[in-house]
């Protein structure tokens, strides 16, 4: 055999005549009272270890989710102003084009509608003296004309 694999099973033998010494000298049932007490108290040390790290990371976990909505909360309510500036200034500029559209509207309206009152007159008197002369004809012919003044509108 090679010597690496001599050395394995050397190494083997060694072990099997320490744990045949510790078993004879130690009864086995002591053994396992020790392994059990030391594997309680190494599992109350991981436990206090693991709950003051909970603990901690609880505490830290709600800390920065306060300063979290802290800024969450500042920043809605610097967005909320600047929204509430904006449509302030939205609305003054309405009111502006508004106040100037109701100052133009009433002039333009007024002067279309004594245009159409003077048209109007114009045509009740063309009527007028066609109904003196011939007053079959001259109903005939005024529904012509206002026909046709309708379609050219269009």
């Amino acid at each position: 055999m090679s010597k690496s694999t001599q050395q394995i099973l050397d190494s083997w033998k060694n072990i099997k005549k320490n744990i045949d010494q510790f078993v004879k000298r130690n009864s086995v049932d002591d053994l396992q009272k020790q392994v059990s007490k030391l594997v309680k108290t190494a599992q109350k040390d991981i436990t206090n270890v693991v709950e003051k790290d909970v603990q901690k990371v609880k505490a830290r976990f709600k800390k920065e989710s306060k300063e979290i909505e802290k800024k969450i909360e500042k920043v809605i309510n610097d967005e909320i102003k600047k929204a509430q500036k904006f449509i302030d200034e939205q609305k003054k500029e309405l009111s502006k084009i508004q106040n100037k559209l109701e100052s133009l509207v009433p002039k333009k309206t007024a002067k279309k509608a004594t245009k159409k009152k003077a048209t109007k007159k114009k045509a009740t008197k063309k009527k007028v003296a066609k109904k003196a002369s011939k007053k079959k004809v001259a109903k005939k012919a005024t529904k012509k004309a206002a026909t046709s003044k309708v379609a050219k509108k269009k």
